[in-house]
């Protein structure tokens, strides 16, 4: 009989993990926007760049996961284990910073200064969490 990896709880475990990072990734997205800032984008055109960017990677990238685990059907399970963490994350990055364009503006981000800006992303972050472990699902009963 075939081991069946469990998505799921490896998942909720980085989930976990996750209700804690949203101001860590918050921090990581903003020092992006400052480095693109220092190369002479504007900060509003910054921020376009990152959600197109968050926007095409949230919706690729479990798309090419699922498609990488039909294809390897006899990875080992700390192969597999890898790369749900990495897919997690780097999946948890991008709907945190994609679903913030639903939240807020690139001109709030960058010129407000009412103590609010910022806190979208990390309200953001929270809420991809339930977007992964609908993902773990599909991966757990698709795979």
């Amino acid at each position: 009989m075939k081991y069946k990896y469990n998505y799921i709880r490896s998942t909720m475990i980085f989930c976990i993990v996750g209700v804690f990072i949203p101001g860590f990734t918050a921090i990581l997205l903003l020092g992006i926007q400052m480095f693109l800032t220092q190369i002479g984008i504007d900060c509003t055109n910054a921020w376009k760049l990152i959600w197109g960017i968050s926007w095409i990677g949230m919706i690729l990238l479990p798309v090419l996961f699922y498609k990488k685990l039909k294809k390897k059907e006899t990875e080992t399970s700390e192969k597999i284990k890898t790369n749900l963490i990495f897919f997690n994350l780097f999946e948890y990055i991008f709907l945190q910073a994609g679903l913030s364009l639903l939240f807020t503006k690139a001109n709030t981000l960058c010129y407000v200064s009412d103590g609010q800006n910022g806190i979208e992303l990390a309200f953001t972050g929270w809420l991809a969490l339930p977007v992964l472990i609908f993902f773990s699902y599909l991966f757990e009963y698709h795979t």
